[in-house]
């Protein structure tokens, strides 16, 4: 049977666009779920690796029932194709998982439609007991992790956000998740680089870009004005607490002085102000560390000033630790797995108290 990418049919995790039929994953990690009882399933996955070098495709990871690590990995080279998703010569039920590896600044990832040898659906499987929304830059989506310091050249291919802390402490905490991350933005500018005269990159920050389901996708691939891009409706998942791990793109610019970083902690209330707009029963937990250090101060202060406006508010923050030199580094300096995981207990071990979960 062949059967599209809709509620009911699958489960769908993260933020996801759809379009004349067709289910665009966005966020690295953004990811639909299926059980069949069956032998084979496939999939038709429609990308635009023409508009991008071969180093910027999409990647998209296949999970077969439990697995903590992908039964394969699979690059998205064609404008359409059919991806063979399980096949075995016995039937049996499975659970299959669609993952996107890579994030919606490179090139797209959108279903057509699923088809296996069975002809009916078994139920999607269900909600986890807790959920996470995921606020974040480069080091949520897992940027790099798989790469070298020593090679100054990102490939979505060694971009994994399974070795991300963001998925990991999801996994720990046994929640489900949404991330809504993009590489080098920040709260009041993207990365500017190290140059003296450096002005702020305004264009497209972590708190535009969180009103929307996939800006990305809108502008890049649909081309459409911004006026058209779909606003995401908070409604369709209601985090019990959001991880906020922003500031390490903002202190390029920052450079520790007074007034910028006054700025950085004006917005950065703002975006919380915003936020508790959405899920007003939320915890937030703001943290900041792996990468730069500049600004946790200022992050911890906002916090804190927030705190004090909203008191029924479970608001914290988390100095996270620096990358070790002897944990390795990814592309451009991003932490390693090994870095990644220690992030994610820390930050797991720091929600249970928060939260008081087991």
């Amino acid at each position: 049977m062949k059967f599209s990418i809709t509620p009911g049919n699958v489960k769908i995790s993260g933020r996801t666009l759809y379009k004349d039929g067709i289910r665009f994953l966005g966020y690295p990690a953004t990811y639909i779920s299926f059980r069949f009882n069956g032998r084979r399933a496939t999939a038709s996955i429609i990308s635009n690796p023409e508009n991008f070098p071969a180093e910027c495709h999409a990647w998209i990871a296949v999970y077969i029932d439990n697995g903590k690590v992908p039964a394969k990995r699979i690059e998205l080279k064609d404008s359409r194709q059919e991806v063979l998703l399980y096949e075995s010569p016995d039937t049996r039920e499975v659970a299959i998982t669609i993952m996107k590896y890579s994030e919606p600044e490179f090139a797209i990832c959108g279903i057509e439609f699923i088809e296996t040898d069975s002809d009916i659906l078994l139920a999607p499987p269900g909600p986890k007991e807790r959920r996470i929304q995921i606020i974040g830059d480069s080091i949520a989506c897992g940027y790099g992790v798989e790469g070298l310091a020593d090679r100054l050249e990102f490939r979505t291919s060694e971009e994994n956000p399974s070795k991300a802390y963001s998925v990991l402490m999801a996994q720990i905490l046994n929640a489900d998740f949404e991330i809504v991350a993009w590489n080098g933005k920040g709260i009041i500018t993207s990365y500017v680089g190290e140059e003296e005269d450096a002005v702020p990159d305004k264009s497209w920050l972590i708190p535009m870009l969180y009103k929307y389901t996939d800006a990305g996708c809108c502008r890049d691939y649909f081309k459409e004005p911004e006026e058209k891009w779909e606003l995401w409706e908070h409604s369709r998942f209601e985090p019990d607490i959001i991880t906020i791990y922003l500031g390490t793109n903002d202190a390029s610019y920052t450079r520790g002085i007074p007034v910028r970083e006054e700025e950085f902690i004006k917005n950065y209330l703002d975006f919380l102000g915003y936020i508790h707009t959405k899920h007003p029963d939320a915890a937030i937990l703001c943290m900041l560390g792996t990468m730069d250090q500049s600004l946790c101060p200022a992050a911890s202060s906002a916090a804190s000033i927030f705190k004090e406006k909203h008191p029924e508010t479970n608001i914290s923050y988390l100095k996270l630790p620096m990358q070790l030199e002897e944990d390795g580094t990814g592309t451009f300096w991003h932490p390693t797995y090994k870095t990644q995981q220690k992030a994610a207990e820390l930050i797991a071990g720091h929600i249970k108290q928060m939260m008081g979960w087991q």
